[in-house]
C-alpha cells in the first residue's frame, strides 16, 4: 500500500473525536434528564403539598374518591362528539377501557360500559354477553317479555333501552306494571342496538342535564334481574377549581395534572404540544441527534386527555404513596413526567397524585445545539488532519520516491558507478539514508576503478616472470629430454603462450582506456568507413565471407567520434563474429541512421548466446558461448568485448549484442548519436 494511502487511513483516527464529541454529549444529556426530573419533581411536591394543605381543594378532590359499592360518575370530557352506530370503534381509537362495575356478580356477568360527555351530552357504550337475544314484540308490549337495559335518570325516571331487531334502539320510560307504552318513549335518548356473536351492544347518547346527579344501569334478561345495578353518581369531570389551582403552578413549559385515587384525569393545566423553535433549525442533524441519544428504555406516553385515565407506572407508584419519575416516547416527542402522592393534612391517605410532564426538547435544544457544535469542529479537524497528512505523506513519498530513482540509476547497465547521485541535508531518517547511499556508492565507485586497473597492474607485473619461464621452457627444448618430459615441456609452452596473449589482451585494453582519455572528436564519414573496412576484412579473414548492408542516406552518414576508436570498436566485433562464423560462412556488416542515431550491426552465422550470459558479455574477462569450441573458448577471454563497452561508453553510444530469431547466428548493435 502506498505511503499516502497508509496516512490516510492513518488520519482516519481523528473520526474518534465526533465518537469522544457524542459521549460527552451523551453523560450531559443524562445529567440533564436527571436534573430536569428533579425539577418536575420538586414542582409536583410543592403542588401537591399546596392542595393537601388546603381543606377546599382537598375536599374537591375527595368528590373524585369511590367508596363502597358506588363508583365515580366519572364522564370524561370529549374534544368532538361520537358517532352513534354501534360500534366501538369510536371507543377504542381514544383508548376507552369497558367497566364492569365494583361488584364481582357484575365482573362475572358479561356487563361492561363506558361513559363520555361532552359540553350538553352524556355517551354511553354498553356490551353484554347473552345469547339468544330475546327481542321486542309489539304484541306483547311488557318488559318481562324481552332482553332491555334500565337506566334510571337522576330525576328518578326508569328507562328500558331496547330493540326489536338489530338497529335502531328505543328508549321508553316504564310503568309500575312494566308495560312499554308507545305514548313513553323518549325521543331525546337515541342510540344504535347490534347484534355479536356472543350476545348484544348498543350505544346512546342522553342530554347531558338529565343525568348531572348520576345514573344507574342494570341488565334485564325477560324480566330478570341477572346484575346488580351499577350506580354512578355523582357526574363528575374535571374540576375547574382543581384546574385553576394547577394553572397558578404550570407554564408554557410545564403541564401539571391532577390524578385522583382511581387514575382519573381531575385536572389539568398548561400546554407542551408546541416544540422550540431552536430545535426546529435542525434536519438531518436533528435526526442522527436522535438517533446517537435514543434511549430504548421510554415507554409510550398515555393519553389521559383523551381517555381520562392514567396508565404509567409512575403515576399508580405516586398513588401507593411514593414519588415517581419516568421518561416516555409521545409520537418523535420524548416527555419527562414526575408524580408526587397529594394526602389530606396531618394524614396520610392519599387523596391522588399531581403529575409534572415537561418536554424533552427543552434541554435537547441545548443538547443538540452543543451536539451540532462538536460535530462541526470535529468534522473539520478530521478534514484538516486527513489533509494535512496527504500533503505530508505526498511530500514524504516525493522525496523517497527521488531517492529511489536516484538508486535505481546510480549503476548504469554497464556497471559505472555514477557521479551526479543526490545527497539530502535533510536532518531526518531519509536524509541519513540518502547520505549512506551516497558513501557506498563511493566506497564502490573506489573499489570498481580498483578493479578497472587491475589488468594494467597485473600484466606490468607478470610480464617478467613470464618471459623468464617462456626463456625457460625456451632453453629447455635445447635439452635432452624424455618422451614424457618433452609432452610436459610443450603443454607448458603452450600454457605459456595463452597467459601471454591474455597479458597482451589486457595492455590492450590498458591502452584503449588511455586512448580514450586522450583522444580527440572529428566527423566521421561513416559510410565511406565501413567500405573501406569491409575490403580489408576480406583479406585478413579468408575463410569467410563478407557482404555489406548499406542504406545511403543524402549527403552521407556523419558521427562526431574519434575515428581510431571507432575503427578499433568494429575490428573487435569482426574479431568476434569471424571466430566463431564457421568456415564458408558469411559475416554481415550493416550501418544506417535511425532518427538521431547512426547504427552499426555485425551479424555472424554460428552458435548462439546463451540466454544467461546475454546481459554479461560486454563485462571484463567474460566469454562464453554454448556450442563453440575449445579453441573458439581459448581464444576469446572477453576483453574484446570488454574494449567495445569502453568506446561506447566514450561516445555516449549503446551495445547489445541479440540473437536471430532461429538461432542460426548471432547480431552485435552498436548505436551512437550523429551530433552532426
Amino acid at each position: 500500500m502506498r505511503l499516502r494511502k497508509q496516512l490516510f487511513f492513518l488520519s482516519l483516527i481523528t473520526l474518534s473525536l465526533p465518537w469522544v464529541g457524542v459521549q460527552y454529549v451523551q453523560e450531559m444529556y443524562t445529567a440533564l434528564r436527571h436534573g430536569q426530573s428533579e425539577a418536575l419533581t420538586a414542582t409536583a411536591r410543592a403542588v401537591a403539598a399546596r392542595i393537601g394543605s388546603d381543606p377546599l381543594l382537598s375536599k374537591e378532590l375527595h368528590r373524585f374518591t369511590s367508596t363502597g359499592s358506588n363508583s365515580v360518575y366519572y364522564a370524561h370530557e370529549l374534544q368532538s362528539p361520537l358517532i352513534i352506530d354501534g360500534y366501538s370503534d369510536d371507543w377504542n381509537a381514544r383508548n376507552f377501557t369497558l367497566n364492569t362495575g365494583n361488584s364481582t356478580a357484575n365482573a362475572n356477568s358479561g356487563f361492561s360500559y363506558a361513559i363520555a360527555r361532552t359540553q350538553t351530552t352524556l355517551f354511553a357504550f354498553v356490551k353484554v354477553n347473552k345469547f339468544p337475544i330475546k327481542y321486542f314484540n309489539p304484541a306483547r308490549p311488557n318488559a318481562a317479555n324481552l332482553d332491555f337495559i334500565r337506566l334510571d335518570l337522576s330525576q328518578g325516571t326508569a328507562v328500558a333501552l331496547y330493540a326489536s331487531a338489530p338497529g335502531q334502539l328505543y328508549a321508553t320510560a316504564m310503568d309500575e306494571d312494566g308495560s312499554l307504552e308507545s305514548k313513553n318513549v323518549i325521543h331525546a335518548i337515541k342510540g344504535i342496538w347490534l347484534e355479536q356473536q356472543d350476545g348484544y351492544q348498543i350505544e346512546f347518547h342522553v342530554p347531558l342535564d338529565w343525568v348531572q346527579e348520576g345514573i344507574q344501569l342494570q341488565r334485564i334478561d325477560a324480566g330478570t334481574l341477572t346484575d346488580a345495578p351499577v350506580r354512578l353518581s355523582p357526574l363528575v369531570s374535571v374540576s375547574e377549581a382543581l384546574s385553576d389551582e394547577l394553572a397558578v403552578f404550570a407554564s408554557s413549559q410545564i403541564r401539571l395534572l391532577l390524578s385522583s385515587d382511581q387514575q382519573l384525569l381531575v385536572g389539568t393545566a398548561g400546554d407542551i404540544s408546541a416544540r422550540p423553535s431552536a430545535d426546529k433549525q435542525h434536519g438531518l442533524l436533528e435526526w442522527v441527534y436522535r438517533l446517537l441519544l435514543s434511549d430504548q428504555s421510554d415507554g409510550l406516553l398515555d393519553t389521559p386527555q383523551i381517555t381520562g385515565e392514567f396508565q404509567t407506572a409512575d403515576v399508580q407508584q405516586a398513588l401507593r404513596g411514593q414519588s415517581a419519575s419516568g421518561w416516555y416516547q409521545n409520537g418523535r416527542d420524548r416527555i419527562a413526567r414526575a408524580s408526587f402522592p397529594v394526602t389530606q393534612h396531618n394524614s396520610s391517605v392519599v387523596l391522588g397524585a399531581v403529575v409534572a410532564e415537561q418536554s424533552a426538547d427543552t434541554l435537547a435544544g441545548i443538547t443538540n445545539s452543543v451536539f451540532s457544535r462538536i460535530l462541526g469542529y470535529s468534522f473539520v479537524t478530521s478534514c484538516i488532519a486527513a489533509l494535512c497528512l496527504v500533503i505530508y505523506a505526498t511530500w514524504l513519498s516525493f522525496r523517497i520516491k527521488r531517492l529511489s530513482k536516484a538508486a535505481a540509476n546510480a549503476i548504469s547497465d554497464t556497471g559505472k558507478v555514477t557521479d551526479n547521485f543526490p545527497v539530502s541535508t535533510s536532518a531526518d531518517e531519509i536524509g541519513e539514508l540518502s547520505r549512506s547511499f551516497a558513501q557506498l556508492l563511493l566506497r564502490l565507485k573506489e573499489y570498481t576503478n580498483y578493479l578497472r586497473t587491475l589488468s594494467s597492474k597485473l600484466s606490468h607485473e607478470l610480464r617478467t616472470p613470464l618471459a623468464i619461464v617462456k626463456t625457460s621452457l625456451d632453453n629447455l627444448e635445447h635439452e635432452k629430454l624424455s618422451k614424457q618430459a618433452k609432452i610436459y615441456a610443450e603443454r607448458a609452452k603452450e600454457g605459456s603462450t595463452r597467459l601471454s596473449n591474455i597479458l597482451n589482451s589486457m595492455s590492450a585494453a590498458s591502452r584503449v582506456e588511455q586512448a580514450i582519455t586522450a583522444a580527440e572528436l572529428e566527423t566521421i564519414p561513416c559510410d565511406e568507413l565501413i567500405t573501406s573496412l569491409k575490403d580489408a576484412y576480406e583479406d585478413v579473414y579468408p575463410h569467410v565471407q563478407f557482404s555489406l548492408r548499406l542504406q545511403p542516406r543524402k549527403g552521407g552518414i556523419k558521427m562526431l567520434g574519434s575515428g581510431e576508436l571507432i575503427v578499433q570498436l568494429l575490428d573487435k566485433l569482426v574479431d568476434n563474429a569471424a571466430d566463431f562464423c564457421p568456415p564458408g560462412g558469411v559475416v554481415e556488416l550493416g550501418l544506417y541512421q535511425h532518427d538521431n542515431d547512426v547504427v552499426f550491426t555485425v551479424h555472424n552465422e554460428g552458435p548462439p548466446l546463451p540466454k544467461h550470459m546475454q546481459n554479461q558479455l560486454f563485462d571484463s574477462m567474460v566469454s562464453v558461448r554454448e556450442d563453440a569450441s575449445p579453441e573458439q573458448k581459448g581464444h576469446h577471454l572477453g576483453l574484446g568485448l570488454y574494449i567495445v563497452r569502453l568506446i561506447t561508453d566514450f561516445h555516449r553510444g549503446e551495445v547489445q549484442g541479440y540473437n536471430v530469431p532461429d538461432n542460426s547466428g548471432v547480431i552485435f548493435e552498436v548505436r551512437f548519436p550523429a551530433d552532426v
